[in-house]
């Protein structure tokens, strides 16, 4: 049962906010075909100028310090499931090497829990909104 004053993904209008309570990691999941639409809703809806790069198309992945508290953020953008695959893959590494954890054989079963956990939050959201 979900408790309502807590979520694990809600959409903020065009952002898709997503919190991993294992380790306390907030993403964003920002539906964009091109680098330049990315950069259009990030300041639109977040007030974050982020720097040009037109000939990145597929997708991408940044980290950022957000709200006043300087909360840190993982920004995923795709707009193909494949894309989206690789990028929350960065997150994941991001995330996890952040709280010591680096990819090993030991380890690749909380590497493969966690990306298994963004990808489907994004999937169940992404198409349906």
């Amino acid at each position: 049962m979900k408790c309502k004053e807590k979520y694990v993904s809600k959409w903020v209008r065009n952002i898709l906010h997503i919190y991993d309570f294992t380790y306390r990691q907030n993403y964003y999941f920002i539906p964009a075909k091109t680098h330049t639409e990315y950069r259009k809703i990030c300041k639109k809806e977040l007030n974050n100028d982020i720097a040009p790069k037109d000939t990145e198309t597929g997708g991408g992945f940044n980290v950022f310090d957000y709200g006043k508290d300087k909360t840190e953020v993982c920004y995923i953008w795709a707009n193909e499931k494949r894309d989206l695959v690789h990028e929350c893959f960065h997150a994941i590494s991001y995330t996890l090497r952040n709280r010591g954890i680096k990819l090993t054989d030991d380890s690749d079963e909380a590497f493969a829990y966690s990306l298994g956990f963004l990808v489907d939050e994004i999937f169940k959201n992404w198409r349906n909104k």
